[in-house]
């Protein structure tokens, strides 16, 4: 594929099981504008019943670039879009969609829109990061996971990069928002990855998010606190480390070991 059009028809046919997006760097527009050069994976692709696999010519080869854009959203999954992989890619050049650090939106979405299905089975794989300030300069989040019916579940991110060395992201991934209705994420893992510089790495705040793993995962120079946990069941922090934390490694207001939280072989400073 050489377009954001001709990837987003190929998902659409669902005999399509492994999309190769040729190397070079590709101009998107917010996901949620829903223009023809949008990554917003919604309810079009709902009703594929293969799995499908979207990956670079080679890994990190493909850049999608935001423009500059003060409220960019890089990728968006939503209204049951499931089974999908994404290899290989670099989302450059937009500021996290505006938020402050308790809410808002993220580059890369999951769910947010209340009354809409969940996606599920979603990876993201060998991608980088790398948000920008822009206009707004209000601090939105890099992946942000929020409300869907049922909730947002088997997701995975393995080999994730976020570079933010200037701090304008409130947090690398940010869990928030919910009701009885819209559930928040699921059995999340968050696998080999790398954050610098964000305001937090991780902030962990609902109380239907639950089965999150992070593991063999470095983060360094975050602005605030490496990790937040407010709410949340079944969290497990496994061979993560940080250094360079602005205030601390860990921040929960229910003290350094909240009882829904397992430290293993974790460091966080």
């Amino acid at each position: 594929m050489t377009s954001i059009a001709g990837l987003l028809t190929a998902l659409d046919d669902n005999a399509m099981t492994d999309i190769v997006v040729a190397n070079g760097t590709y101009r998107v527009s917010p996901a949620s504008s829903q223009a023809s050069n949008s990554l917003w994976i919604g309810a079009r692709f709902a009703d594929r019943t293969n799995p499908v696999t979207v990956r670079a010519e080679t890994p990190g080869g493909v850049t999608f670039d935001g423009g500059g854009a003060s409220y960019f959203g890089g990728i968006s999954f939503q209204s049951g879009a499931h089974h999908q992989t994404w290899d290989g890619f670099n989302w450059i050049n937009g500021t996290p969609a505006a938020a402050d650090y308790v809410g808002g939106t993220g580059m890369i979405m999951f769910g947010g829109y209340a009354g809409q299905a969940a996606a599920h089975h979603i990876t993201i794989r060998n991608s980088t990061v790398r948000p920008i300030q822009g206009s707004n300069n209000t601090h939105g989040h890099v992946v942000y996971f929020s409300w869907a019916v049922g909730g947002a579940h088997d997701i995975t991110f393995d080999n994730f990069t976020v570079d933010d060395p200037n701090g304008w992201a409130a947090a690398a991934l940010h869990f928030y928002h919910s009701d009885a209705t819209n559930q928040n994420a699921w059995n999340v893992a968050i696998r080999n990855s790398k954050i610098k510089g964000t305001q937090q790495a991780f902030i962990l705040w609902d109380p239907t998010i639950h089965d999150v793993l992070v593991e063999d995962t470095t983060i360094t120079s975050a602005k605030r606190f490496a990790v937040r946990y407010e709410q949340g069941k079944t969290i497990t922090l496994r061979r993560v480390t940080s250094t360079g934390s602005g205030e601390q490694g860990f921040f929960s207001s229910s003290g350094s070991n909240p009882p829904a939280v397992t430290f293993s072989d974790t460091d966080l400073r």
